[in-house]
């Protein structure tokens, strides 16, 4: 397989970015300290007491879907044909509900450490991948929130598993919000909405889309359609949190 391979300005784009990043997430630190997802106490952003609360995905799941056999029944029925397997920490609920709301919605981006480092351990179970995907916000969605919840997870997990994180999509029209939707709305909402960047090779690979919650997958099934095209073989999904 060919190297995966982004363009120079946009790895100096993301160099930049990434450094002003860290120099926001101190200064969003000092003014507002960790606070616990769970019970709100000062100090962490995840305390003992609370993470002991989660109740992670564990084995036996499907293989495809990824949903645990006694969580619930298999949807690969309804999964887009295009995603090779999903995989998730947890349901979205409880503390992790709540950090992922205020990590996407209210700046609290520095969650990106403890919410990668949980993710990183279902990339791992993946195995062996070319590259992380995460999956991209339209450009006017991200000027408006400030950064993209999904490259800062990928980031993260990137630098735990050693494998690249790359820019390799981007959302080509404006979507409305996907939360309230029914499933047939999800799909048209995303429809063609992707494409591969342009000087990005991705011929023969497996990739992994990195993502905050699944909930029907039409979002990822739209990306994996993107990816498949460019020429990648495998496309995995792994996420924060499923949506039973």
């Amino acid at each position: 397989m060919p190297p995966i391979v982004a363009t120079g300005s946009r790895r100096a784009a993301r160099a930049c970015r990434s450094g002003l990043d860290i120099v926001r997430s101190v200064a969003i630190e000092t003014v507002y300290p960790r606070r616990c997802a769970g019970c709100g106490r000062r100090g962490s952003w995840v305390c003992p007491d609370c993470r002991s609360a989660l109740t992670p995905f564990q084995p036996p799941w499907c293989d495809g879907c990824g949903v645990p056999l006694d969580v619930g029944p298999c949807r690969c029925d309804v999964a887009p044909p295009t995603i090779h397997g999903a995989r998730a920490v947890a349901p979205f609920a409880g503390w992790l509900r709540s950090a992922i709301l205020d990590f996407k919605y209210r700046d609290e981006r520095a969650r990106a450490d403890h919410l990668g480092d949980d993710l990183a351990a279902v990339v791992r179970r993946i195995g062996a991948v070319d590259a992380l995907v995460p999956v991209p916000l339209h450009p006017s969605r991200e000027r408006r929130r400030g950064y993209n919840q999904a490259a800062l997870l990928a980031a993260r997990v990137g630098t735990l598993t050693g494998s690249p994180a790359l820019d390799v999509l981007r959302r080509t029209k404006p979507t409305v919000q996907q939360v309230g939707l029914v499933a047939d709305d999800r799909r048209r909402n995303v429809r063609d909405a992707f494409s591969p960047r342009a000087g990005s090779s991705i011929d023969g690979a497996r990739l992994v889309l990195i993502d905050d919650v699944m909930t029907t997958g039409s979002t990822a099934g739209a990306c994996a359609d993107a990816l498949h095209a460019a020429g990648a073989t495998e496309v995995w999904v792994a996420t924060l949190a499923r949506e039973l």
